[in-house]
């Protein structure tokens, strides 16, 4: 379809591999990963998708194309920080409408107005980050999952900001230990008890796909 043709998105890569983190960890997928990011975060290990240069412009009927060569239905969609793409709704929608499970990874500051009519078809998981953890008011009633990276900054009280408690409540917390790092690890169990001790139920998941030696 022309439309298809004509609109396109900075991609910096398209590939298949296995989910490394949050909840859906294991499962085949296809990644797409998009160019640009709002943060710096220090320890990001995916600085090339923000670095300016690393990327091609694919229109939605490229991207679709690669993704259905791949030949999986579940679709991550990540960055960088995927919500700066002004396309990612159309793209969202084409995958959609093909019955692919599709997967946003964010940070959770930014919001598309596009995106409500697809939102609550998505699994959406929100990384907040440092310093303040902010997320965007109205991605919050979507939320499927809340990964924080236990890093050296991150205490319970940023878990536990009121903005979150609603959904915390229902277990969709994942600590993530920093790069896997053995301190990190001990200091997520920490965190873990410290969040039991007021009813709160989290999952530490490492980077999987790091420990199998994965993209």
């Amino acid at each position: 379809m022309e439309r298809l043709k004509e609109k396109s998105l900075k991609v910096v890569e398209i590939f298949r591999t296995v989910e490394g983190e949050g909840r859906w960890v294991g499962l085949p997928i296809s990644f797409i990963r998009l160019e640009g990011c709002n943060l710096r975060c220090p320890w990001c290990d995916t600085t090339y998708s923000y670095d300016g240069k690393t990327f091609k412009e694919l229109t939605i009927d490229e991207i679709l194309g690669k993704i259905e060569k791949i030949g999986l239905k579940r679709v991550c969609i990540t960055g960088g920080e995927p919500l700066l793409s002004e396309n990612l709704p159309s793209l969202i929608d084409e995958l959609l409408k093909r019955n692919y499970k599709v997967f946003i990874e964010t940070n959770g500051t930014l919001w598309n107005p596009e995106l409500e009519k697809y939102i609550d078809k998505l699994y959406v998981t929100c990384s907040p980050k440092p310093p303040y953890y902010l997320v965007n008011k109205k991605l919050l009633p979507h939320i499927s999952e809340l990964k924080f990276v236990i890093d050296d900054y991150i205490k319970v009280e940023h878990i536990i900001k009121p903005d979150f408690l609603n959904l915390i409540k229902n277990d969709i917390v994942v600590l993530q230990p920093e790069s896997n790092k053995p301190e990190m690890v001990k200091k997520a169990l920490q965190i873990q008890d410290e969040l039991l001790k007021i009813g709160i139920e989290s999952r530490i998941i490492p980077q999987c796909h790091k420990v199998l030696g994965l993209p």
